[in-house]
């Protein structure tokens, strides 16, 4: 089973802490027993409680990337792009503060968000492009290459959408699924 997701971390954890609550129950001496049980019962609702907490104060950090249609929806949703920007912002700003720089700091941290998003991209493209050329004569389906680079099935679609318009990978349909290979 692969776990992506923190709900299911959280719902594992909490069933295997009642599950062994449970089991320890029995080993106690009858002093403890009360407390423990008080224990036992009020635990899930803290986790329920703090569930709901974080729920309507932050939920974006209860999904990971792959439960987005589209990963870039990810980094606008936990502000990842504009935390990059801000952070290079302020190092460009103490650079212009020493007449390292000039120009307008926004439009440049702007930009470098965006080409270390392009570059994290094109990473992605070079491993999937890389694996597949070790294997020309197989195809590949998102879901598959990206289970075997560790990675979403969004953004190995989407990687093998850029090397397909770069042609170095063509798709093709295998019964009513689509599969890409490495152009040779």
């Amino acid at each position: 089973m692969k776990v992506s997701n923190p709900l299911t971390i959280v719902a594992i954890f909490a069933g295997v802490a009642e599950t062994f609550a449970t089991g320890a129950l029995v080993l106690l001496p009858e002093t403890m027993q009360a407390k423990f049980i008080d224990f036992v019962m009020f635990f899930p609702v803290l986790i329920v409680v703090t569930f709901f907490l974080i729920l309507v104060f932050k939920p974006q950090v209860l999904y990971a990337p792959s439960d987005f249609a589209n990963e870039e929806h990810f980094l606008h949703a936990n502000n990842l792009k504009d935390v990059v920007a801000q952070e290079t912002e302020k190092v460009l700003n103490e650079a212009k503060q020493k007449n390292q720089i000039s120009g307008d700091l926004k439009a440049l941290s702007k930009r470098v968000a965006d080409l270390t998003v392009r570059g994290l991209e094109d990473e992605m493209d070079k491993r999937v492009l890389s694996y597949m050329l070790e294997r020309p004569r197989e195809a590949f389906t998102p879901r598959g290459l990206g289970h075997i680079l560790t990675t979403s099935k969004h953004a190995t679609f989407d990687s093998l959408m850029r090397l397909e318009k770069m042609e170095k990978v063509v798709s093709g349909m295998d019964g009513d699924i689509k599969v890409w290979q490495a152009k040779t």
